[in-house]
């Protein structure tokens, strides 16, 4: 049984058959969090559709980053009644770092299904075998 695009997307998995995985490591271990497979190994299909593809996943992980930086101050802004701006820049800057290997790799995730055109196909891992 193939996994939703939701699941597929939340387990870095292949757009076309969402089996094979996009990257060989996690996320948390930052030595080589940002290795990709070129190729599905399921499918075989190569991720990057065009050079220079990824460029535009910063535009998504821009977006994360914004999105987290917002949250993290409204957290700070009421759980602390408005702190000194030193408890903002401390905790939120912290929180950026912590986050940016997670960033990277999921708006590549983000960027790759739902950008580069590539469909699921219920039978790519039969056509490639």
């Amino acid at each position: 049984m193939s996994k939703t695009k939701l699941e597929a997307i939340a387990t870095a998995r292949c757009p076309k058959c969402r089996q094979g995985l996009l990257f060989n490591n996690h996320w948390w271990q930052l030595k080589n969090f940002s290795k990709m497979n070129e190729n599905c190994p399921s499918c075989g299909i190569k991720f990057e559709v065009e050079p220079g593809f990824f460029i535009g996943a910063m535009y998504v992980s821009y977006a994360l980053f914004i999105a987290q930086m917002a949250l993290g101050g409204i957290l700070i802004y009421n759980l602390f009644n408005d702190p000194d701006t030193l408890y903002y820049v401390i905790p939120l800057t912290l929180l950026g770092l912590i986050m940016a290997p997670f960033n990277f790799r999921m708006s590549r995730i983000l960027y790759l299904h739902n950008v580069s055109g590539i469909d699921f196909d219920q039978n790519a891992i039969k056509k490639q075998k």
